[in-house]
């Protein structure tokens, strides 16, 4: 018997592919486009930025960074609205301090977000659950604050 959604029905050929496309239309519009720019930012910069050659961005870099090239437009615009020590807190994923260069391009993150919806899907037979997981790994991926991550939760439960 194979996979199963929550009312016996059984899913599509390409529910992963289905899923991840539903998933980046919602999380598109619910990113917040200053953390993600200066993500962009930093992966575009980062071997200028980081001075120590550590492969890993600190705040001091950061900040030391943000005030050499503060007549940057790109920058300038981005820091209108928010500050560096906020920026930087979204973007640094596991909480270390430090910014890698898999943090700065939130894309790198998404195969292994869906392999493990395929994983959780192959595991609890559980859509529902698997497809608001996925929504809220994908909102976080993508820095959206957690107001935003429980919009997109609630918006996939609404579609299941």
């Amino acid at each position: 018997m194979g996979l199963q959604i929550n009312n016996g029905v059984q899913p599509e050929t390409g529910l992963i592919n289905n899923l991840y496309t539903k998933a980046q239309d919602y999380t598109s519009k619910l990113l917040k486009s200053d953390a993600l720019d200066f993500a962009q930012y930093l992966e575009n910069n980062y071997d200028s930025i980081d001075k120590n050659k550590d492969t890993e961005l600190s705040k001091n870099e950061i900040a030391a960074a943000s005030v050499s090239n503060r007549r940057n437009d790109e920058l300038k615009k981005i820091l209108e609205n928010s500050n560096i020590d906020n920026l930087t807190q979204q973007i640094d994923k596991n909480q270390d301090g430090k910014i890698t260069h898999d943090e700065t391009n939130p894309n790198s993150n998404v195969p292994d977000i869906l392999k493990s919806a395929l994983r959780e899907i192959q595991t609890t037979k559980d859509f529902g659950v698997t497809a608001q997981n996925l929504a809220m790994n994908m909102c976080k991926n993508y820095y959206t604050n957690a107001t935003m991550t429980t919009l997109a939760s609630n918006a996939v439960s609404c579609l299941l």
